[in-house]
């Protein structure tokens, strides 16, 4: 990867609402360090009254305002002032050399400060700290040089000592360098391990917190993290409104003030949840959030725990729908088998019997039904069917009334024995849960064999029609036990793998309706 690559890798990775801290703090400590400056030249005037003495504290002064400005407007430049100093410290041996009565050429502060401003600036890094530090370099060696032509030393001493000079700087210089390439790479890999995680990483001022300021200051943060707090990608913000921040976040804040590291789970207005822990530098004052969007997994465990608790029903269900056949079916058996009946009652409990068998063999047939749809395996086998004999089959043996409207002949391309399970389950579904008004209507519609099953109940709840064909929904509710909830879900799922459908609607009386492509005259299905 060459030099350009890693930079634009750097720049591409940088946080949202980072402040850029090192030129911060640098300009701030070279502020103090002109102030002494500034104060050490003035005594130096007020002692010595030399006309050069001016010099440093008048030039310090005017590059402490100088530095003032630049943080006001929060683009502190420590580079530029780095490279004023360096110019000044060699005017100040160059007047020297001119005027050995406006300043001293043997004082050795200057070079000191040439030299320590060169190492100061490569620290800053980027292209501007490179070309002070280059030009620090150069005029520490032209500083060397002037020094020693104003003392008289041989020309072979000068390029001697001038080399020496520049030889030392470029080794301080390639030092500096290379540990600041090395923190900006490490700093690069920070970077890209917090900005890519899909955890909301921010760092606040527990302690202006505390304090109840009004603005609370915030330090690096990744896309998740602003986006939580509402901020738009590439924020240069670096401080929030105590009222933003979000009140889930603010007590999380208010916890930490007294636990120095923890866990919460916290769910915003917007619904997300999400898993948050924090760790506070007492040092600083600061304490750094994490928070893990924990949504999807609360809503799979919630998932889990509705599905958990339909199997349990389920089960319940299903133990109950066969449990009462069963019961029946086995006391009239035992009743048949102890002979003291007569013949004819005798034959009444072998029918009802062979009824409750069939109840439970129809329910076993649901569930295989249900299994095999949700395996992908259920198959239908076609054929020319006489809807209208299906209808009448089922309505013949069931014990409860219906009114019925079935046109002769009304046949279509259909697997019969589903077609029955169709209509006993519909049936079914009107007796255990319609009012007790009951009809059923066949006919033919153009080129569908229509059944549709009727009563006089109320409409069903909006919210439960958009469900009420899934698995071990009823129709009754869940407070109904009476139903495993497979009837609807099984005469749809038959109903549309033989080309048709089944749906629902309420226009004064409930309607289910089945509709199956029609048969006519022999002809081929379409």
């Amino acid at each position: 990867m060459t030099t350009g690559d890693s930079s634009s890798l750097r720049e591409g990775l940088s946080l949202r609402g980072e402040p850029e801290r090192l030129p911060t703090v640098l300009t701030n400590a070279l502020i103090a360090g002109l102030a002494v400056m500034a104060v050490l030249g003035l005594v130096e005037l007020l002692i010595t009254r030399r006309a050069g003495a001016v010099l440093q504290p008048v030039a310090a002064t005017l590059l402490i305002v100088w530095a003032l400005v630049m943080l006001r407007r929060g683009a502190p430049r420590p580079e530029l002032l780095l490279a004023v100093a360096v110019t000044l410290s060699f005017a100040y041996l160059v007047a020297a050399a001119i005027d050995p009565v406006a300043a001293d050429v043997t004082d050795t502060s200057p070079i000191a400060i040439i030299v320590g401003a060169g190492v100061i600036a490569l620290a800053v890094g980027g292209r501007l700290s490179v070309a002070v530090g280059v030009y620090s370099l150069v005029i520490a060696a032209l500083a060397t040089i002037v020094v020693q032509v104003d003392l008289g030393a041989p020309a072979i001493e000068i390029a001697v000592d001038a080399g020496n000079a520049f030889i030392v700087m470029a080794v301080a210089f390639a030092m500096v360098r290379s540990i600041r390439s090395s923190v900006d790479d490490g700093f690069a890999r920070y970077r890209g391990l917090v900005e890519s995680a899909p955890v909301a990483v921010v760092e606040v001022d527990l302690a202006a917190w505390v304090e109840g300021r009004d603005r609370i200051s915030l330090g690096p943060m990744n896309t998740t993290a602003s986006s939580v707090l509402g901020y738009a990608d590439g924020r240069t913000e670096t401080s929030l409104a105590r009222q933003n921040i979000p009140s889930e976040f603010a007590a999380i804040l208010d916890v930490a003030a007294t636990a120095p590291t923890g866990t919460e789970v916290r769910t915003l207005a917007d619904g997300r949840t999400f898993k948050v822990g924090w760790r506070v530098d007492a040092a600083s004052g600061r304490v750094t959030l994490s928070g893990t969007d924990i949504t999807a997994q609360r809503k799979s465990e919630e998932e889990l725990t509705g599905q958990v608790s339909a199997r349990d029903r389920f089960i319940a269900t299903v133990s109950h729908e066969l449990r009462t056949p069963l019961t029946g079916a086995m006391g009239m058996l035992e009743v048949v088998r102890a002979g003291d009946i007569a013949d004819s009652e005798r034959d009444e409990m072998i029918d009802l019997a062979l009824m409750q068998v069939k109840d439970m063999a129809d329910i076993v047939e649901d569930l295989l039904v249900a299994a095999r749809a949700a395996n992908g395996m259920l198959t239908v086998h076609p054929s020319v069917t006489d809807v209208a004999a299906s209808v009448s089959d089922v309505l013949s043996v069931l014990p409860d009334a219906f009114i019925d409207s079935i046109e002769p002949e009304a046949k279509a391309w259909a697997d019969p024995v589903r077609v029955r399970q169709i209509v006993k389950n519909l049936l079914t579904n009107a007796v255990r849960y319609g009012g007790p008004q009951r009809g059923v209507t066949v006919r033919t519609e153009g080129r569908a064999v229509v059944v549709e099953v009727t009563d006089d109940g109320p409409p069903l709840a909006a919210d439960f029609v958009a469900r009420m064909f899934e698995p071990y929904e009823r129709v009754g509710g869940n407070a109904s036990p009476e139903s495993v909830g497979l009837g609807l879900t099984v005469a749809r799922t038959l109903a549309r793998l033989m080309g048709g459908e089944v749906t629902y609607h309420h226009d004064g009386r409930a309607v289910f309706r089945l509709t199956l492509p029609v048969m006519r005259d022999g002809a081929t299905p379409p």
